[in-house]
Order: structure tokens, then C-alpha cells, then sequence
């Protein structure tokens, strides 16, 4: 299998994991990257540069634009890429309504290449004409779908009806080959995401004020609310047991799993987000921790039975979930192993891997 893989993701080389997986299984791989993107419109600029990386070829192609999804990519060079490499299939990890999108499938349609769209977006939305005719174009030249949720599968199935599509996550995780437990007493809870009122923090706070016995609230991350939740927490009576970490990069907070009993992301859906997957949950199942989670979007597809769901704000069934964690230590136990499994079987780079390309393969048959 051949493959080209157009996505802003790869630039960055610790993204790598599922294409290098990918190489492993056979594949002759070539990654389009932005020659230089930024993730934040404040950020710093990463910069590409081309090689080969473990398997992969990676062939940097300029951008120009504002900084984000709407960049436009130069369209001679991904035709080129196409062109000379000649893949069985090209994989364009961007939404549809995007110039990456629309350029990389104007090329695979006039080279008769099989397509994939790759899509996340999980909250339906009206387009403006340009975005609208974008998006329509792209999802003609769709050979195959592949949404990283359910719900995000299901509203690009609907913008193409009968083409196959499936769920697949667009990164894995590599979970460490053992992890450690807290040996403290008590319940050590964390909280991993920004601080704005959609995540749910003050929810968190107030489900702990009700919790009996010892427990402690780890919160990482940081956001324009920060200032009105440790208002919040001291009105509560319960800024004494919450640390406050701010924002950390990746390879710290990994660092955190070993010191947490449950993750919990109490997200609440608003009318333009919803939340569409977590990294920071899927790594900590992988580290056994006992994860608690909201029905917002995709958590309850995450969490499965590995862990605990509760209805968005409800503040007493999450008092409940927590205060069951805290008297039960073995369920803790069982639910952190349940979770590690469902990573191991679902959400590593291999896994990952073997099910794109079993997808790829599918497409190929008559």
C-alpha cells in the first residue's frame, strides 16, 4: 500500500506515532506538512524540513494565509507530490471545508486517486457560500470517510450518503509498560483542560464540597476563567485542598498520572462546542487511572465502561460518582484496569494503524 497523508498535524514529529506504526505494517508512506505552521495565532511558528523519519517521507509544502485551518496550500506542489509518488491512496486529515482539503482532492480526483477526508468537526453548522461550495466539491471526490467520533462520522456521512465511513481516532497514545498507583489514603483527583466555563470546572467544585473524607483536587491548565473559579473555590470553602498547576506542557502532565486516583472532565456542551476528544483522558486510562466523565459528546464514547459517566451539571450524580470512587478502592482499582485495556485494544499508535489501513484496504476491493 501507498500512501500520502496531507495533514497540518505531522509537523510536529511527536505526532508521528500512527504513520510510523503504519510504515511498520508495510506501507510506503509520504506526509504533506505545512513548511511552517503555527497551532495559535500567538504561538510560535514550527518549521518542516524535508527527510526521511522512521519510514516516512516527509515533504514540507508552503502555506499562505492567516494562521489556522484557513491557510491555503500551494497547489502545485501537493499536485506534484501526488503526481511523482503515485499513491494507491491519499488521506487528507482536514475538514472539507478547508483549501487543504479542497486542493488535495481536486488533485487525487484529476489523478484518479482514491480519497479519504479525515473530519472532527462535531457540531452541525450552517457555511457561507464559498465554505459551503468548499465543502460540497470535497465531499464528491470522497472515495471514504473516517470521522474521529461518532458524531463527527456521522455529519460527514451526511454530507455524502452511501460512501463507507468509520470511526477511527487521528492519533494513538503509547501507554507506558507499567504504571504506579497513589499509596496515600484519601481520593487525589485531577482536572486537565482550559479554563472556560464549557469545561465544567465549577461543576467539579462544587460535586467536591459535598465529598466525605480525605480527598485532594489537582487542576492543570489555564484560561480567561481562572480568576472566577478560585473565587469560586474560596467561596466554596475548598481552596485549601485545590493546587493549582497553570498550564503544562505534554510531557509533565504525564508525569502527573502516577500521583491521581480519577481524571475527571465534567464538560458541558454549548450551542458551537461540544467536546470531540481528549487527549489527556485517553493517557491517563492508559496509565490506569480511573477516569469520570460527562455525556458531552464524544467522553461517554471515550470512557465506554471503563470508567464513570454522569449527565452534564449534574452536580449531585457527580458527587455521587466520586464519593463511590473514594469508598471503594478496589473499584478504583478495576475500573483503572478496565481502562488501560480499552487504550491497549483501541487507542495505541498500532491499533490505530491496523485499523486505518484495514479501512484503506477496504476501499481497494471490488
Amino acid at each position: 500500500m501507498r500512501a500520502v497523508i496531507v495533514s497540518h498535524t505531522y509537523i510536529d514529529p511527536a505526532t508521528r506515532g500512527k504513520l510510523k506504526a503504519l510504515a511498520g505494517l508495510g506501507c510506503t508512506l509520504s506526509v504533506a506538512v505545512p513548511a511552517a505552521w503555527s497551532p495559535t495565532p500567538r504561538g510560535p511558528a514550527l518549521q518542516a524540513t524535508w527527510g526521511n523519519d522512521g519510514g516516512i517521507r516527509v515533504v514540507p509544502i508552503p502555506v499562505t494565509g492567516d494562521r489556522g485551518e484557513g491557510v491555503a496550500w500551494r497547489s502545485k506542489d501537493l499536485y506534484r507530490l501526488l503526481s511523482d509518488f503515485r499513491p494507491d491512496i491519499v488521506q487528507v486529515e482536514a475538514e472539507p471545508w478547508t483549501p487543504a482539503a479542497a486542493a488535495a482532492s481536486s488533485h487525487a480526483a484529476r489523478l484518479r486517486q482514491p480519497l479519504v477526508l479525515f473530519g472532527w468537526e462535531s457540531v452541525a453548522r450552517s457555511f457561507g457560500f464559498l465554505e459551503g461550495f468548499r465543502r460540497g466539491r470535497t465531499l464528491d471526490r470522497a472515495t471514504g470517510l473516517i470521522g474521529g467520533n461518532r458524531v463527527a462520522a456521522a455529519i460527514l456521512a451526511k454530507g455524502k450518503p452511501g460512501v463507507p465511513v468509520t470511526v477511527i481516532p487521528q492519533l494513538g497514545i503509547t501507554p507506558p509498560l507499567e504504571v504506579q498507583r497513589p499509596s496515600e489514603p484519601g481520593l487525589a483527583i485531577a482536572f486537565v483542560g482550559r479554563l472556560v466555563p464549557e469545561k465544567g470546572l465549577d461543576c467539579l467544585f462544587r460535586a467536591c464540597v459535598k465529598l466525605l473524607g480525605k480527598w485532594t483536587l489537582t487542576v492543570v491548565g489555564s484560561g480567561p476563567a481562572q480568576e472566577q473559579l478560585e473565587q469560586l473555590a474560596e467561596k466554596l470553602g475548598i481552596a485549601s485542598r485545590i493546587t493549582w498547576k497553570g498550564a503544562l506542557p505534554p510531557e509533565t502532565v504525564r508525569t502527573l498520572w502516577a500521583e491521581v486516583d480519577t481524571l475527571v472532565i465534567p464538560s458541558r456542551t454549548t450551542p458551537g462546542w461540544v467536546e470531540t476528544f481528549h487527549q489527556p483522558l485517553v493517557e491517563a486510562m492508559g496509565h490506569g487511572v480511573t477516569v469520570v466523565g460527562s455525556d458531552s459528546g464524544a467522553l461517554p464514547e471515550l470512557i465506554d465502561t471503563a470508567g464513570l459517566v454522569v449527565p452534564e451539571d449534574d452536580v449531585p450524580a457527580l458527587t455521587a460518582a466520586l464519593q463511590h470512587l473514594a469508598d471503594s478502592p478496589r473499584e478504583r482499582q478495576r475500573l483503572g484496569r478496565e481502562a488501560r485495556l480499552r487504550v491497549m485494544h483501541d487507542y495505541v499508535d498500532d491499533a490505530v494503524a491496523r485499523r486505518t489501513l484495514e479501512f484503506w484496504e477496504s476501499l481497494r476491493r471490488p
